[in-house]
């Protein structure tokens, strides 16, 4: 029999030989709550032609327009690898959402911007996306929505600070 939604809304099921606390259940929850997310908003980027991650890469470059960013900052920024960040980078630039240019001072460096198709394309998605994301998170009143922010943006410094960043 499958569990209730009364019973997922409270805790994973953790009936199995490993311990049981609070640590692993928070654990488990935000890898549910990922997979959910996942679920939703994976179809809505697809509609676009993105994948989540590369709709990540899209808004990071737009945020950091006019600075130098380069492929190690946006593997920092959207905690992804250095090899991962290249792949994306090279189905994004194909697609002419972003261009790379190499560092004049160093050439093995190169400098990543988000191009204007770039920025009308997170204009078309921004567009739709309000109403998405009221979707995602209807199982949360704003009050809830706002402890979850705190709550993994707590978690995330932690993160930052013992990786010494």
């Amino acid at each position: 029999m499958s569990p209730s939604l009364k019973q997922l809304a409270g805790s994973p099921d953790l009936t199995d030989d490993f311990p049981d606390t609070p640590a692993r259940r928070a654990v488990v929850a935000v890898v549910r709550g990922y997979g959910a997310i996942s679920r939703q908003m994976g179809p809505h980027f697809a509609g676009f032609g993105l994948t989540a991650p590369q709709f990540q890469m899209l808004t990071v470059l737009n945020q950091l327009r006019g600075q130098q960013v380069t492929q190690r900052i946006l593997g920092s920024e959207l905690y992804v690898s250095f090899p991962n960040v290249t792949v994306m980078l090279a189905r994004l630039e194909k697609a002419g959402l972003v261009e790379r240019k190499v560092n004049d001072s160093d050439r093995r460096e190169k400098f990543v911007s988000i191009t204007q198709q770039g920025r009308s394309l997170l204009r078309k998605i921004w567009k739709k996306q309000p109403k998405q994301l009221e979707q995602v998170m209807s199982g949360l009143d704003d009050q809830e929505r706002l402890d979850l922010t705190r709550l993994l943006n707590k978690m995330i410094a932690a993160d930052a600070a013992s990786n010494g960043e």
